[in-house]
């Protein structure tokens, strides 16, 4: 089971971020997919099931965020959660394209923050 969640949330992190980089050139090159609603609804499903499976996996590994050394984990939520602030501004056709490209970046920023979180498992914030 926890086999075939990892590496199901790998995987559609992977599509996320492609979907996501995808959608981003579609709008900034004003292609005929970025007026597509279809494309940022299976990114926003995408991102819904990452949260459900690291939930799983949390509940898998009886894992609990809330204890010193599990701090990295309530890291990770928040750092998941300014990464969809971000995707969000970054797709969003009425944002200026100064502002969209700076979320663009930001988003990349979170994705590493996060792989370093993931990695470490060593909170840098929260303290504990």
């Amino acid at each position: 089971m926890y086999s075939f969640l990892k590496h199901t949330h790998l995987t559609l992190i992977l599509i996320a971020i492609v979907l996501f980089i995808l959608c981003f050139y579609w709008i900034v090159t004003g292609h005929k997919n970025a007026q597509k609603v279809i494309f940022k609804k299976i990114l926003l499903h995408t991102h819904l099931t990452i949260a459900l499976i690291g939930l799983g996996l949390m509940g898998v590994l009886q894992i609990n965020p809330f204890e010193s050394q599990n701090y990295w984990l309530i890291e990770k939520i928040g750092a998941f959660i300014g990464y969809l602030i971000l995707v969000s501004v970054a797709l969003n056709e009425k944002t200026r394209k100064g502002m969209r490209f700076l979320a663009f970046v930001g988003v990349f920023g979170w994705i590493v923050y996060i792989g370093q979180l993931v990695f470490s498992k060593q909170a840098m914030i929260l303290l504990g």
